[in-house]
């Protein structure tokens, strides 16, 4: 890990600060966090080090840092409409704090990132510290704006459908023991040794790697996209109708592509299912021993985890006013709506259509989008420029 700047660094070069996740959307419960995500400028010592760096800032669980400009957020966040009452029962409010650097905010902006974008399109009212260097980046936020957010936005919203779908088949068919070695026809002592399997997973990621696009010239918003359309096609050519079983598929015919024999593609699948499954079983414990009791009764009652079905919709529907009308909405008109979600206002079928449904109007909406494909780099590139020379002066 890169080494933080100091408390008292870190507070001279802060220059935003803001109160983010449910608060920012209007679904905050009296019991939410608080979610606070700030940008600094790290200072000409860690910019121009060839020996250490900054990317950002996490603090949890503890009192904020100190300094002029925590106080003067803390003024702001004990003053605010919705963490104001949680921020009055303690002097010193425990949040959940990031805060970026400036550089790594832009190009995670640049690439239509949803947590990013948020923060140069938050409300006004969720904003408790905000320095002119920051000001002027917002006043050009609109160069951010680009038809990426159709797969950003839809990306993350289906990474949420795939808890969903892997909570609920824990919720039907809970795993009733641990796996073991025989299930999948191996005996007690592996086949293959550790280094022998490390050898040959190198040579078949590197096989993998070589048919992707991981180092095409794309933004990660094209890249996903070719990313999409290539699982595709292997899951046509292969045959595969089930998704979850396609990267073994690949998997094994770039195994056989090296010229291994049947016996060792064998003890690799074999032990590739073991340690899935094994890794399956350990996620299950996890998710056992370490969800909110609240939220897991509400998963039972309605068959699905409904704070991840909220999420999913807000979304589609955020990456899809985003294309269609080139605005992004951070503090939601339909809060009541997602927080009906949130306490099972769908059911599960009801969910799945309804994300359909979204992805089909976001899908036609990119069609006729007026924002461009992609970012002005050179622009951006220009403006942050500026925004650091600016602040070493």
């Amino acid at each position: 890990m890169p080494p933080a700047m100091s408390p008292q660094t870190l507070d001279r070069h802060t220059i935003f600060l803001a109160v983010t996740g449910s608060h920012a959307y209007g679904t905050a419960r009296p019991q939410s966090d608080i979610d606070v995500r700030g940008c600094c400028v790290a200072p000409p010592a860690l910019r121009l080090s060839f020996y250490r760096a900054f990317e950002q800032h996490q603090h949890q669980d503890g009192p904020p840092p100190a300094g002029p400009s925590w106080d003067a957020a803390m003024t702001a966040l004990r003053g605010h409409p919705t963490a104001g009452a949680l921020a009055r029962a303690s002097a010193q409010p425990e949040l959940d704090l990031v805060i970026y650097d400036l550089s790594k905010l832009v190009s995670l902006c640049a690439e239509a990132n949803p947590n990013m974008l948020e923060l140069l399109f938050i409300d006004d009212r969720e904003v408790l510290l905000a320095r002119p260097a920051w000001e002027r980046l917002r006043a050009h936020r609109q160069l951010f704006l680009t038809r990426k957010a159709k797969f950003t936005y839809a990306g993350y919203a289906q990474s949420q459908l795939r808890r969903i779908k892997g909570h609920r088949a824990w919720l039907l068919n809970p795993p009733t023991r641990e796996p073991l070695r025989a299930d999948f026809g191996l005996p007690e002592s592996t086949v293959l040794s550790a280094d022998d399997r490390n050898r040959i997973n190198e040579a078949v990621s590197k096989t993998i790697r070589d048919w992707g696009v991981e180092d095409m010239e794309l933004g990660g918003a094209e890249r996903d996209v070719l990313r999409e359309r290539m699982r595709d096609f292997w899951a046509t050519t292969l045959r595969c109708a089930d998704a979850t079983r396609l990267d073994d598929q690949v998997y094994t015919l770039a195994a056989a592509s090296l010229g291994l024999t049947k016996d060792v593609l064998q003890a690799l699948k074999q032990e590739r299912g073991y340690r899935a499954a094994r890794k399956q079983w350990e996620q299950f414990q996890r998710w056992q021993r370490e969800r909110n009791p609240a939220r897991a009764a509400l998963e039972a009652r309605h068959g699905y985890d409904t704070k991840h079905g909220m999420h999913l919709i807000r979304l589609m529907r955020t990456g899809l006013e985003i294309v269609r009308d080139g605005a992004l909405a951070v503090r939601r008109d339909d809060a009541e709506e997602l927080a009906a979600i949130r306490d099972g206002a769908l059911s599960y079928d009801e969910l799945l259509a309804e994300a359909e449904r979204l992805q089909a109007l976001l899908d036609a909406a990119e069609r006729t989008s007026a924002l461009p494909r992609a970012p002005d780099r050179e622009a951006i590139d220009t403006l942050l420029r500026e925004l650091l020379l600016e602040s070493m002066r």
